[in-house]
């Protein structure tokens, strides 16, 4: 199952989370609540801090995960997919792997070369690792490096034969892209994190409501702000539509002007307490906004934590004058 180890609460020398008791390097080998093997903090705070992870990772340990002593058991809890979309394209002459985390640089060396080698009588000369693409499941290693248990070996999920598993998988859509015989994968979705449970709302407030306002009248070159009461963006991805509207008054009804597909506009979703969500809606206004009467809408969906239901709301801002 999917897991993180200890080094991964340490963090990565870019950016060292300075937990007491945290270091990478720590294997199920040398690790010791009182670190008397390492010695590299055998304080009593990094002694109490890893004694009390300890007291949760006891019963998470896995085999599979080898050198790993785990820390959270992230698959067990549901907060990682046990399946991981794999993805190939080709442009010309250039291929792209798209890896659904952060591989090293040592394992996008690797995975360049086997796909390489599969498309290059095809004319592929080159190959380019697109990290971060679809989802999202922490790190890839090399065997080597997860050996170790620095930051990326203990943020590597699927445990030492990750990368391995991928290359395969790389290798085999290489072969169908180079044969004319991709496997169709488009009605697949994945999702990294769980699903709503619910939202909620302050009782004297509505869905969609607007909780700061816009002023009466803005120039060009101004910024447009109002902040909504909302629910989870996840409810209703709204592809192919919006989660935002600034609509212009025009002979006598309200036509919508800008999405948030538009560059000049921002939808930014916050979640405040454990339940409510808001929505802050921007507008840039441009030089080339011609004047007249606007406001701006939000659009959304949430989730009845009493029958499971998801229903849409919308809200519409006051209107305001550009000059």
């Amino acid at each position: 199952m999917p897991a993180r180890g200890y080094s991964f609460a340490a963090g990565g020398e870019n950016g060292p989370s300075d937990i007491p008791g945290m270091y990478e390097g720590m294997t199920r080998e040398n690790f010791r609540i009182n670190d008397d093997i390492n010695k590299v903090d055998q304080s009593f705070l990094g002694s109490l801090t890893r004694g009390a992870f300890g007291i949760v990772s006891t019963v998470s340990q896995d085999d599979c995960q080898d050198e790993k002593q785990v820390l959270l058991p992230t698959g067990s809890w549901g907060w990682i997919n046990t399946e991981q979309p794999v993805q190939l394209m080709r442009i010309g002459n250039i291929a792209i792997v798209a890896i659904p985390g952060e591989p090293t640089t040592m394992v996008g060396r690797r995975m360049r070369a086997v796909v390489l080698a599969q498309l290059k009588d095809s004319g592929v000369d080159t190959v380019i690792i697109n990290g971060l693409a679809n989802n999202y499941s922490g790190y890839l290693s090399t065997r080597e490096e997860f050996a170790t248990q620095h930051y990326e070996g203990a943020s590597t999920e699927y445990g030492p034969y990750q990368t391995a598993a991928y290359i395969q998988e790389y290798t085999q859509l290489a072969e169908a892209l180079r044969d004319g015989t991709p496997p169709d994968r488009s009605a697949k979705s994945f999702n990294e994190r769980p699903g709503v449970i619910f939202d909620d709302k302050p009782i004297r407030q509505q869905w969609g409501q607007t909780l700061t306002q816009l002023k009466s009248n803005y120039q060009k070159g101004d910024v447009a702000t109002a902040i909504f009461r909302s629910a989870h963006p996840k409810n209703n991805l709204r592809t192919e539509d919006s989660f935002l509207k600034v609509q212009r008054f025009e002979n006598g009804q309200w036509v919508d002007y800008l999405s948030d597909s538009d560059f000049d506009t921002t939808y930014t979703w916050q979640r405040e307490g454990a339940a409510y969500s808001k929505a802050i809606i921007e507008w840039r206004i441009s030089n080339d906004t011609p004047a007249g009467t606007y406001r701006l809408t939000h659009q959304g969906d949430w989730k009845s934590g009493w029958t499971r239901k998801i229903k849409p709301y919308s809200g519409a801002s006051n209107s305001f004058t550009v000059q």
